[in-house]
């Protein structure tokens, strides 16, 4: 084996300790397996069941959609009206006899009637619509058998 031949396996055997050397930890830790997280499949949602109507649906504590009704309010003035406000509230409170928790408010702008359509508990009888333009007024207002108000402004 000639000289040349010699160096180029020292060569080698030198380039391969340092190519193992660094590929190998210096701090003589062992190598750790990396942990794997297992698959699992998730979990399917509960398909919801069909109902046949409102009537059937129950939301929260017992609530359901019989609780409630939709109640017309057809306000209608003897004169046009310039600008108006018209708050509807479903209660008055009996400590300062102020109305309460608003539903609607609106504008009517040269106009002579207003009508609106708004749902409120089944077991309310009455409204108070306040009405604020040419003239003020505070009104309770029954609900009729049929779930509407009807009132003329003279």
């Amino acid at each position: 084996m000639g000289d040349l031949s010699r160096v180029k396996i020292c060569c080698y055997a030198v380039l391969f300790m340092m190519l193992f050397m660094g590929c190998s930890n210096s701090d003589g830790e062992e190598d750790t397996v990396p942990e794997v997280e297992e698959y699992t499949d998730p979990v399917p949602e509960p398909e919801p069941e069909l109902i046949a109507s409102f009537d059937d649906v129950v939301i929260e504590d017992g609530f359901t959609f019989d609780m409630q009704r939709a109640v017309k309010i057809d306000i209608s003035f003897s004169q046009m009206q310039d600008f108006t406000v018209i708050s509807v509230y479903s209660a008055t409170d009996p400590d300062t006899n102020t109305p309460v928790n608003l539903l609607e408010k609106a504008e009517i702008h040269k106009a002579m009637k207003y009508t609106s359509l708004l749902p409120v508990t089944s077991y309310t009888e009455s409204m108070v619509v306040v009405i604020d333009g040419d003239s003020y007024a505070e009104l309770e207002l029954p609900i009729d058998k049929t779930n509407h108000i009807h009132y003329l402004v003279e």
